[in-house]
C-alpha cells in the first residue's frame, strides 16, 4: 500500500514538474479555443506557434453558420489579446521571428488586384485586428516566402531576414470617423501611416481578406489575435480544381515565435 502511495505521489510530482516547464501566456493573452491540436507554448518569455498540414479544429465557430476550420480548410495556432474600443488609442507590440526554412510562396489573388502589386497575396496571416461581425477583419500582418512579412502590402521584414527578430508596432486610434489615425513600424521604421480616417473600416476590403465590399459594418470594439492562421479555400474547393479545401503546408510545419507581446492604451501618434 505504501509503495502504491509513493508511486502515485511520484507520478503527480512528475506531471506537475513537466507542466511547470511551460510558462503562462503573456499577460492579457489567452489561448484561442478554435486552435488546432497544437496550442501555442510560452517558455522563457518566448511564445512558439506551430501549424501543420491539415491539423485543424472541428470546433464550431458559434456564429450560426454551422462552420468550423476543418470544414473551411483553415489551420491555426493563435492567442487572443486585449480588446480595443472606439475612442481608444492603442499601441500593439511584439517581436517576431519567422523560421528561415519557411517556404510558402503566396498566391495570385484576383481579388487583391488594385490593392497589392500584381495581385500577389498570402493566405497566411500572423496577426489580425477584427471587429465582432462575420467577415469583419480590419488589418492583417501577413507573411510569405516571396515578399516576406507585410502589412497592407508594405514590407516589414524581407525573406532574406527570416531567422532574425523584427520589432513590430501598430499604434492606432480606433474611430468611426475622421478622428482616426494609424502608424505601423518595424524596427522603428515607419512602413504605413494614415490620418483622418475611420480606422474601424478595412482599407483593403476584399473577400479573401475576410471583408465584404459594400456591406455596411460599424464595429465598436476590436479583437487582437497573434499567431499563424493558414486560410483554406472553403467548401467550394472542387469548383476551383483543387484536391482539398486546405492550402498546403510544408511537411515539417510552419514555426513562428513572438516575445514582448503587449497592447497598451493611451498612446499618441
Amino acid at each position: 500500500m505504501k509503495r502504491c502511495i509513493l508511486l502515485f505521489v511520484t507520478l503527480v510530482a512528475a506531471l506537475f514538474s513537466s507542466s511547470a516547464l511551460a510558462d503562462k501566456f503573456p499577460v492579457g493573452f489567452k489561448n484561442n479555443g478554435l486552435n488546432g491540436p497544437l496550442r501555442p507554448v510560452t517558455k522563457g518569455g518566448v511564445t512558439t506557434f506551430q501549424i501543420f498540414d491539415r491539423k485543424c479544429s472541428s470546433v464550431d465557430y458559434g456564429d450560426g453558420r454551422g462552420e468550423n476550420d476543418c470544414h473551411n480548410g483553415n489551420v491555426r495556432a493563435t492567442l487572443i489579446g486585449p480588446d480595443g474600443k472606439i475612442g481608444e488609442s492603442m499601441d500593439y507590440r511584439f517581436d517576431l521571428w519567422v523560421d528561415p526554412s519557411f517556404n510558402y510562396p503566396g498566391f495570385f489573388n484576383g481579388h487583391a488586384m488594385g490593392f497589392l502589386p500584381g495581385g500577389l497575396d498570402s493566405r497566411l496571416r500572423i496577426a489580425s485586428w477584427e471587429g465582432p461581425f462575420i467577415h469583419n477583419f480590419l488589418y492583417m500582418l501577413k507573411v510569405d516566402a516571396t515578399k516576406g512579412v507585410t502589412f497592407l502590402g508594405n514590407e516589414c521584414q524581407s525573406p532574406a531576414r527570416f531567422g532574425s527578430w523584427v520589432a513590430f508596432s501598430m499604434k492606432v486610434r480606433w474611430a468611426a470617423d475622421r478622428t482616426g489615425w494609424i502608424r505601423v513600424t518595424c524596427d522603428d521604421k515607419l512602413i504605413y501611416s494614415a490620418d483622418n480616417v475611420p480606422t474601424n473600416q478595412a482599407p483593403h476590403c476584399y473577400i479573401t481578406n475576410q471583408c465584404e465590399p459594400g456591406v455596411a459594418k460599424n464595429p465598436k470594439w476590436f479583437t487582437f489575435c497573434v499567431g499563424p492562421v493558414m486560410a483554406g479555400f472553403g467548401p467550394e474547393w472542387e469548383k476551383y480544381g483543387l484536391t482539398s479545401q486546405f492550402t498546403a503546408i510544408q511537411p515539417e510545419g510552419i514555426t513562428i515565435k513572438m516575445r514582448n507581446l503587449s497592447a497598451k492604451k493611451g498612446v499618441k501618434p
